[in-house]
């Protein structure tokens, strides 16, 4: 057999990319400038022009990167799919890409075929198939960081409805006898004329105790009391539901607490009281089994590997007073051949595979964190700049408004135009002043936290070894998922973004260049 020693042969060649798809999304139509379609496409064309790529598509879309199907951007995807030749998918920044991991399979899926290489221009990050680990961490910590963003704007929308809570607001739909309207350009709940006679009627009949709840679905039906969701006849549940609502005397019930609300009340707390007497014979008491009460640091963490069922803890005593406790399958879906598991052998089985799969040297971390820090400093810029771009609109329209007024007064222009064009502006500055609430200030924290997961990876085995039970049970919960037990196995299973740094566990070229312009 004859060799050719003069051939030069190179496995991880990458194939030639001479074409690209401009990608540019935002969040709603009236993005900050800084970031809006145009500015980005201008951004990614005079990339594209600088290394000589053919633009095939520009792309421009207006949607959430973390709700619903992203159907445009999969259009994107299947659209490269069908290329002959190898397309380089050009982004201004990752979190304008993806805002979480959910598509970040598909991603890899294409760059291992060498069917496209991602470039993020701000970011000066390129992925493709020969992408360095020290790249592909850059990129999974670009979206956690994205993420985190988009969980600080969601906890900032639920301090919002927690205050309105507290003050007696209403957040979602009113129940059956009132109705929701907008006054004064403020949202508010009102008695319904129609229906919210006759639910009044309805508790009335029923604290005389002559009714059961099977009367009382035909006392609605001949009374003509529907549902305001749907126009259709009460079920026996949804009249069960409104009588123990404790909204029609002037109190809402919010995740576990009474609150006083701010409408008007369609009936007394003593009749309330009274129709919950009547109700009190079909109430259930729940309680705790005696292990409920019990601590024990895997409760919940692990499946049967058999059957799917829960694997629950047990404590069991010796003679000699001494206690131990293993899991065994809670048999759920019927028995299955599941052994029971000594606790302490299931320990040891993820002491192992965490000291195991987390091994960074002080280099790495160093250079990781680095890389973390400069994310969130490039995102506080734009955060910063966000917000002075709102409070200049805010400004303006302010300023627009009160012109309105002066001109009003000075005859300039009639009440009716006025009127026509006051709410408008109500409406531009209410719209303003809520997308400002949104503005987060916690990236410097959304950086702590990152930079705390790596730690607590590269810890993980002295935690597991040095901390009492609440404190593993924590720690495990927030490192496992769908882990499962198989005989006397523990199969392990991390959760994102644990399990994106034991990708990176143990490659040299994770320590490489941190400069991504290597390709």
């Amino acid at each position: 057999m004859l060799v050719n020693q003069n051939t030069d042969i190179n496995f991880n060649k990458l194939r030639p990319c001479n074409q690209a798809i401009a990608f540019a999304r935002v969040s709603k139509d009236h993005q900050a400038e800084g970031v809006s379609l145009d500015a980005q496409i201008e951004k990614i064309r005079e990339y594209c022009n600088n290394r000589n790529f053919s633009v095939i598509q520009e792309i421009k879309l207006t949607e959430s990167s973390t709700r619903g199907d992203r159907k445009e951007f999969h259009k994107m995807l299947e659209f490269v799919k069908k290329q002959k030749n190898k397309t380089a998918i050009v982004v201004y920044c990752v979190d304008r890409f993806q805002r979480s991991f959910k598509e970040s399979a598909e991603i890899e899926a294409l760059l291992k075929e060498d069917a496209i290489e991602v470039h993020f221009w701000k970011d000066s990050l390129v992925l493709t198939k020969n992408s360095p680990a020290s790249d592909i961490t850059r990129w999974n910590m670009g979206i956690l960081a994205a993420k985190m963003y988009v969980d600080a704007l969601r906890d900032n929308v639920k301090r919002s409805m927690e205050y309105n809570w507290k003050v007696g607001i209403l957040q979602n739909k009113a129940p059956t006898g009132y109705i929701n309207i907008t006054k004064n350009k403020k949202k508010t709940v009102i008695i319904d004329e129609e229906r919210g006679a006759l639910v009044k009627k309805m508790f009335e009949e029923y604290a005389t105790g002559l009714y059961s709840l099977k009367d009382m679905v035909v006392w609605a039906r001949t009374h003509g009391l529907t549902s305001r969701f749907a126009d259709k006849p009460l079920c026996r549940a949804a009249i069960h539901a409104i009588l123990q609502n404790p909204f029609y005397c002037g109190v809402m019930y919010v995740k576990g607490h009474y609150i006083k609300h701010i409408y008007t009340p369609l009936i007394d707390e003593d009749l309330f009281n009274t129709v919950q007497k009547q109700l009190s014979g079909k109430a259930t008491i729940h309680t705790k089994t005696e292990y409920g009460s019990m601590d024990f640091a895997l409760r919940g963490l692990f499946r049967c590997g058999k059957c799917g069922c829960t694997m629950t803890p047990e404590l069991h005593t010796k003679k000699s007073g001494k206690q131990y406790s293993y899991l065994k399958c809670s048999h759920t879906h019927g028995n299955c051949d599941q052994k029971p598991i000594n606790e302490n052998l299931v320990f040891q089985q993820i002491e192992d595979e965490l000291v195991g799969s987390f091994k960074f040297s002080d280099k790495a971390l160093t250079a990781l964190k680095a890389s973390i820090r400069e994310y969130i400093q490039n995102e506080n810029g734009f955060n910063r700049m966000h917000k002075q771009q709102l409070q200049t609109r805010l400004k303006d329209a302010k300023n627009r408004l009160d012109t309105a007024i002066n001109m009003l007064f000075s005859g300039v222009i009639t009440k009716e135009i006025y009127e026509t064009k006051k709410p408008q502006l109500d409406n531009e500055i209410a719209e303003i002043e809520s997308e400002l609430t949104k503005c987060t200030n916690d990236f410097n924290e959304i950086g702590e936290i990152i930079e705390n997961i790596v730690e607590i990876a590269a810890n993980a085995g002295n935690l597991i070894r040095s901390s009492k039970t609440d404190q593993k049970r924590a720690l495990l919960k927030l490192i496992l998922s769908n882990s499962t037990i198989i005989d006397k196995k523990a199969w392990i299973s991390l959760k994102k973004p644990f399990d994106l740094l034991k990708n990176s566990n143990g490659r040299t070229s994770w320590l490489g260049q941190l400069d991504s312009n290597q390709h």
